[in-house]
């Protein structure tokens, strides 16, 4: 069977010595944290073969310097408006640009890693970036699955090995790479289902944008829950938290359709149960985590940290904005800052079960998508993630306790799952732009 793991990354471990020193005091990276985990630990460089990569912001001189010499690297990354489809960069990189039917907006936000050793792969979803900051000072998460492989069998596919490779495909990765996932068992991957989105305007992907973003979601939750309507409505039985380091222009409408897609109903197909302008906001349940003002100016790494959370002062003031959906994220660790995507979905009357969504896609309408009429759902952006199923949530409100179960094991988490709504003086941290 596969060695089927979930880590985290630069989240947990023991803060004890954090907390005997004022904050003023230089206390190292988090990095440094026992049991936090390293690019390095990821890669396990001494026997990697090849790699594929992708991100949205890459440290190169960083990033190559985890690398053996003779490991073959692509990478993923932003398109220039004049860039070929595929470059040679350097000796080092082959470097690789995916379609962008509006290249001037449209981005690869996805974070990705794909390793290929002698005998296994290992898939890495990431949260965090291709640069130091992401992997020593946030916090981050980052999923590790590893598979192991046989080039003399030819394995079946799944409905996780079809997904993993039509996304990279999506990405441009070379398909010859691709094509070596039909030597590799995925039979382990189970309670592992992949949500990607591609800009939207390309002739490869507009017949097939269904398959993205929120109404991929609502066809996943769909096959894992069912929908839930009633002869007289939609009867939500859902909390969704959505952690991110970014905020765009959200709207009560948006968010209806995204809480009809979070139980498994695509809003296109049960129009007669998407929430009209007389239903109550608060009937959608989400939360929506992002740093306030005031914890940003108390982490401990200042603008080192500051520059990686995003936000506009004119996105939060405009009129249709859900502000009363903000709620703080807590971090695990004392005056440090969370730059994790992630959902977390708590299912039914007693909330002790549901799922929990780990990747690239913040809670925006450029990640997840927005639906006019009839016409193919929009995205702006490139982004991977994985839905994990079958998570328990058990002791939710302590600092050193178990907060989610998966696989029967603890499922790391760099927050606190129960967050409090903003205070009376509250506002996002805004940057500056």
């Amino acid at each position: 069977m596969p060695n089927l793991v979930t880590l985290t990354c630069q989240t947990h471990g023991t803060v004890s010595s954090f907390e005997e020193y004022p904050a003023s005091k230089n206390l190292g990276l988090l990095s440094e944290i026992n049991d936090s985990v390293t690019l390095a630990d990821v890669l396990n460089a001494d026997h990697l073969e090849h790699a594929a990569l992708t991100t949205f912001v890459v440290d190169e001189p960083w990033l190559l310097s985890h690398f053996n010499l003779t490991t073959a690297l692509i990478l993923v990354a932003n398109a220039q408006a004049d860039s070929d489809a595929k470059t040679q960069r350097s000796d080092d990189i082959i470097c690789v640009r995916p379609e962008f039917p509006k290249p001037h907006v449209q981005i690869v936000h996805s974070k990705l890693l794909l390793l290929f050793y002698a005998h296994s792969i290992r898939l890495v979803v990431c949260t965090g970036n291709l640069v130091e900051d992401d992997w020593t000072i946030m916090h981050n998460c980052v999923c590790v699955h590893d598979f192991p492989m046989d080039d003399t069998q030819v394995f079946p596919a799944n409905e996780f090995s079809l997904a993993l490779a039509y996304s990279l495909l999506d990405l441009s990765i070379p398909v010859d790479l691709v094509a070596r996932l039909n030597h590799v068992d995925f039979a382990g991957a189970t309670d592992v289902h992949i949500i990607t989105s591609v800009p939207a305007g390309g002739d490869r992907q507009d017949a097939y944008m269904n398959e993205y973003g929120m109404l991929r979601l609502a066809k996943v939750i769909n096959q894992l829950h069912g929908s839930k309507p009633t002869s007289e409505g939609f009867d939500p039985d859902t909390r969704l938290y959505c952690a991110g380091s970014s905020l765009g222009r959200l709207d009560y409408r948006w968010l209806r359709e995204f809480y009809l897609c979070v139980h498994g109903l695509n809003p296109r197909s049960k129009r007669k149960y998407v929430f009209d302008y007389s239903t109550p906001n608060g009937m959608v349940d989400v939360g929506i985590a992002f740093h306030t003002q005031t914890q940003v100016e108390a982490c401990r790494y200042g603008d080192q940290c500051a520059q990686h959370i995003m936000t506009k002062c004119r996105v939060y003031e405009e009129r249709d904005f859900p502000r009363d959906t903000l709620v703080r994220i807590e971090p695990l660790h004392r005056e440090t800052l969370v730059h994790v995507k992630a959902m977390i979905a708590r299912v039914g009357i007693n909330q002790d079960e549901g799922w929990v969504y780990i990747g690239s896609h913040n809670c925006t309408k450029a990640a997840w998508g927005t639906l006019h009429g009839d016409e193919p759902p929009y995205f702006n952006n490139y982004e991977f993630g994985v839905v994990l199923s079958g998570v328990q949530f058990d002791k939710v409100d302590g600092d050193k306790g178990v907060q989610a179960v998966w696989k029967e094991e603890p499922l790391e988490l760099p927050f606190k799952i129960v967050w409090k709504p903003y205070f009376r003086d509250d506002k996002p941290y805004f940057g500056t732009f």
